[in-house]
């Protein structure tokens, strides 16, 4: 049987209330007793009732994390960044994958709201839900990043996304890539819109026509992009480069890509949105637009507990990050593989908690 808080009382020869006082530092007690309710907590292995605590307190000192897709490699500095501050400000993170799907979305934050957390971070999925409607009307802190809340507004932390899809594409029209193609990623999202938006912009600012046949629709799955990428090649003229709106997609079009023996940048130029550390490896090395992952992941973390320690109160806050369009290869320029880059990624020791302590 698990040791109970009444078994700590016993071996330290205490009262129930002292132990009590000592692990919740409710008040004052003698250095000496302290010392001998804490070697009993250690001797017997006693694990505080977090739930029972948390009732007590109304803080659990914990904050869920809804991510849409674990295996994107855009959230994982995002997920670092999240963790790192609420780490250096004693939190925990519960970390939930909702694969794009709204009932998942809806069962783990109601999951998340019996257990009690303070806060909840969220990509949302696309589909308004009226449950989260309620958490930010009841004031509960809720904040949103990489896509805007498809209802209430709440604190969001997002990108300039059509800003860095225009970049993208304007960088190959004035390599003199003609019929540019793009590969968009989840219907009805945000961020989906905002890059074609982006997209199409680039090319009316250039006196480009639109064709709906090089738009196609990848859903930002990797056999999207592959799938995508192949039916653009199959096209009566394919086009002489591709914009592919998120990482996942990229990798997919490539592969679709070498599947056919086509060179890049030689044959079909790309840019991807969404930048990793190893697209510095790959030949030619990828050309895209890099989103600023750690800093998502940080900016929403202070926001959300500036919202769960009451330090910052008032109508929703909305921050837009810019991206980078980084030039290498894959788009027609570039030259060989920079040692400065590689210098940068793989020679950048690991980021601690400690450093995320000293930054904020």
């Amino acid at each position: 049987m698990p040791a109970t808080i009444t078994d700590v009382a016993r071996a330290a020869g205490v009262s129930i209330t002292t132990v009590s006082h000592v692990i919740n530092g409710t008040r004052p007690v003698a250095e000496a007793t302290t010392e001998r309710v804490r070697a009993a907590i250690e001797r017997l292995n006693y694990e505080v009732n977090s739930v029972a605590q948390s009732l007590k307190s109304e803080r659990s000192n914990a904050i869920g994390l809804l991510i849409t897709d674990i295996t994107n490699p855009f959230f994982t500095s995002l997920v670092r960044g999240v963790e790192d501050v609420a780490s250096a400000a004693a939190y925990s993170v519960i970390l939930c994958n909702t694969d794009e799907d709204p009932a998942k979305e809806l069962t783990y934050l109601r999951m998340l709201r019996r257990k009690r957390v303070d806060g909840v971070l969220m990509a949302p999925t696309g589909a308004r839900q009226p449950f989260a409607d309620q958490l930010v009307e009841s004031g509960f802190p809720l904040v949103c990043f990489d896509r805007p809340a498809p209802g209430r507004p709440c604190d969001s932390v997002l990108v300039e996304n059509a800003a860095g899809a225009r970049a993208a594409v304007s960088h190959l029209i004035g390599l003199g890539h003609r019929r540019i193609g793009v590969i968009t990623g989840l219907a009805g999202v945000g961020t989906t819109d905002e890059r074609l938006q982006g997209y199409r912009e680039a090319l009316a600012a250039a006196g480009r026509p639109l064709e709906p046949e090089l738009e196609r629709n990848g859903n930002s799955r990797l056999d999207g992009g592959y799938r995508e990428m192949l039916a653009l090649l199959d096209l009566p003229r394919p086009p002489e480069a591709v914009f592919s709106t998120n990482n996942l997609m990229t990798l997919g079009a490539l592969a679709a890509l070498q599947s056919r023996g086509v060179r890049v940048p030689e044959d079909v130029a790309i840019v991807g949105f969404d930048d990793f550390e190893w697209a510095v490896v790959l030949r030619p090395r990828l050309t895209a637009v890099a989103q600023p992952t750690y800093q998502i992941g940080e900016t929403a973390a202070r926001m959300l507990l500036e919202r769960i320690e009451g330090s910052a109160v008032g109508p929703p806050r909305r921050v837009a990050l810019p991206p980078r369009l980084i030039v290498r290869e894959s788009c027609g320029a570039g030259g060989q593989p920079g040692a400065e880059e590689l210098e940068q990624v793989f020679a950048r020791p690991p980021r601690r908690v400690a450093d995320a302590r000293a930054a904020t």
